[in-house]
């Protein structure tokens, strides 16, 4: 065992000289042989070794035993101990979890306090990789589901990665290290333990060199995630364009490459990357605009070939603001400017495309003074490009914009009624004609900063 510990932390450069690292000690072999394992390095490497302890008080007695028993080892050992107690059935319950996901989301946020920014060291194996992998398989995973548990996963490593349970519990023996049995490893009430008990033996059966073979498969596949991803990254880079991504950085990529640009931007919004959110995102991106619910308060939008999340932040009360060529005053609803050009700078802009026949008016046309403001009951709004007039609630109703998002759409109007909308355009009565002496160019965007 220690001899592929070592070949784990070489390969996947874990350690350093001078690494501070928090092992997390349930108390089972696995854990002890972690720690011992950690603490021969220790002189080696001049490691500042601590250890952390979550006692999730399911088991009654037996989860003080086995606080008790990591106690004592770290003590016997001199390994300073932190030790966290939390009742994770409440928590789970209040929650609305499963107790094995709140109680390892408990678990990592405690070894994150302990480590204080250091390392931290956690004692899966081989044979957990394995569970994991057919774990995975069962809920339908992807290639980076079949790659199972990482053997490092941000400042979380795993040094016992390449060993098997039986390798770290004959290191255990050979070494007389004491540890715990945590008597729900054997309940085949946990699906883990089934696939443990009844998939993994039969498997050894038909080919007894399996954890080999399983290696050398998860070696294949994570080189070609690792290609994937790496291709995806690059493509995420150049598609970023603040505060989403730029539609058609992302037109023509191979599914597996957008699949992975679009978990890494779901992931950098604080996104949970379901199925039906990626799904959904493929559907918007080929359909070039529209906007999908990825939570109550959480909307993906594509709008002007950008691809954005876009947050309810609450209710919007703005007062309509005097505007005129120039720059927007700072305000929340909108930022841009309004320029006022002649007829030869509007036919140069005219060349250069950037559809500016939508957001073009003819200034002469604006009655009384111009704002930028919110809706308003009773607005009603006559699109140039349709030839059709509606109350502006019936053009956002055609386009599914929620009630919530209304208040925060930017509106130029005149005296008289709005003359422009974000994603509707200029309205037919301040619309160019050949007559058209004075151009004003609007470039608004909402302010979603």
């Amino acid at each position: 065992m220690r001899d592929k510990a070592l070949r784990a932390l070489e390969e996947y450069r874990m350690l350093p000289p001078g690494s501070r690292v928090t092992a997390a000690v349930s108390g089972g072999a696995d854990s002890a042989a972690l720690l011992h394992f950690l603490c021969g390095l220790r002189r080696e490497r001049a490691l500042a070794l601590t250890a952390c302890h979550v006692n999730h008080l399911l088991r009654g007695e037996e989860s003080q035993r086995d606080e008790e028993f990591v106690r004592a080892l770290c003590r016997d050992w001199q390994v300073p101990l932190q030790v966290f107690r939390e009742d994770v059935s409440a928590g789970a319950a209040a929650a609305g979890e499963s107790v094995e996901l709140f109680g390892r989301r408990v678990r990592y946020s405690r070894l994150e306090q302990a480590a204080r920014g250091g390392q931290i060291a956690t004692a899966h194996t081989l044979s957990d990789r394995a569970e994991t992998t057919f774990l995975n398989l069962l809920r339908g995973t992807g290639l980076k589901g079949l790659c199972s548990i990482p053997p490092v996963q941000g400042r979380v490593i795993r040094p016992l990665i390449f060993c098997t349970r039986e390798e770290v519990e004959d290191y255990c023996r050979e070494n007389r290290i004491p540890y715990v049995t945590d008597s729900s490893n054997l309940s085949d009430a946990y699906t883990r333990n089934r696939v443990r008990q009844t998939v993994i033996p039969p498997l050894r059966a038909l080919q007894p060199a399996f954890y080999t073979v399983y290696g050398r498969m998860l070696e294949h596949l994570g080189q070609d995630e690792d290609c994937l991803q790496s291709q995806a990254d690059e493509v995420l880079e150049r598609a970023l364009d603040p505060p989403g991504l730029d539609a058609q950085a992302l037109d023509g990529l191979h599914p597996a490459v957008l699949f992975r640009v679009l978990r890494r931007f779901f992931d950098r919004e604080g996104l949970p990357c379901e199925e039906t959110g990626i799904k959904g995102a493929r559907r918007l991106l080929q359909a070039g605009r529209g906007r999908l619910q990825l939570q109550r308060d959480c909307w993906l939008i594509l709008s002007g070939g950008r691809l954005a999340v876009l947050r309810d932040q609450g209710r919007l009360v703005l007062e309509p603001l005097a505007v005129g060529p120039g720059p927007l005053p700072p305000n929340p609803l909108a930022k841009g400017s309004l320029r006022l050009v002649n007829y030869e700078q509007f036919t140069n802009l005219q060349k250069l495309g950037c559809n500016i026949l939508k957001k073009t008016i003819d200034y002469d046309k604006i009655y009384g003074r111009l704002f930028l403001r919110q809706r308003k009951e009773g607005d009603y709004f006559r699109s140039y490009k349709r030839g059709v007039g509606k109350p502006l609630r019936k053009w956002w109703n055609e386009q599914k914009i929620p009630a919530q998002r209304r208040d925060r759409i930017p509106v130029l109007a005149d005296e008289r009624s709005p003359v422009w909308v974000l994603g509707l355009g200029a309205d037919e009565r301040v619309r160019l004609t050949e007559a058209t002496t004075r151009f004003l160019v609007i470039d608004i965007e909402e302010d979603n900063a």
